[in-house]
């Protein structure tokens, strides 16, 4: 009797310290991690991230790649703590379909929609992996396309739903 009521405590201590003090969780991309530093981060990418603009929360590394893809721009979003709190790819529309093929075979079909407005028109997949919300987005404005990822923690658990 009192070695299980010692076992049940052991197991609800190390649960509160769990609750108590997370550790960072991985995010999308291998490496990284949500709440990861900004020196860990750069020095994941060797060095290539940049602060371009008067936002402190906002880095940029430009010219980098996710395995063998180029990557035009990789948006981070810091949180007040200087952690990393979400992140966006920006590919070349040639490396769309691959892309989106890649994160379909790993997370299964998307959620998917269209929005139509009178100067852009966006194609949107959306996974929810509950670790992840991703977000891919096709955007055409006039004779322009882009195409990025982006990835921030789940506020939900799908099997919470």
């Amino acid at each position: 009797m009192i070695r299980t009521v010692r076992s049940a405590l052991f197991a609800f201590a190390l649960m509160a310290c769990l609750v108590i003090y997370p550790s960072m969780a991985s995010a999308c991309v291998e490496g990284l991690a949500w709440g990861m530093p900004k020196s860990e981060i750069n020095n994941h990418l060797n060095g290539a991230i940049r602060q371009e603009d008067l936002n402190h929360q906002r880095l940029i590394a430009r010219d980098i790649h996710l395995d063998q893809l180029p990557v035009h721009q990789l948006t981070l979003d810091m949180n007040e703590q200087g952690g990393l709190e979400s992140l966006a790819y920006e590919f070349s529309m040639d490396d769309m379909t691959e892309v989106l093929a890649g994160l379909s075979a790993r997370h299964g079909k998307p959620i998917s929609t269209s929005i139509k407005q009178d100067h852009y028109e966006d194609q949107l997949w959306v996974w929810n992996t509950g670790e992840d919300l991703i977000t891919a987005v096709k955007r055409t404005s006039g004779n322009a396309q882009k195409f990025l990822i982006a990835y921030r923690p789940s506020r939900i658990k799908p099997e919470m739903l």
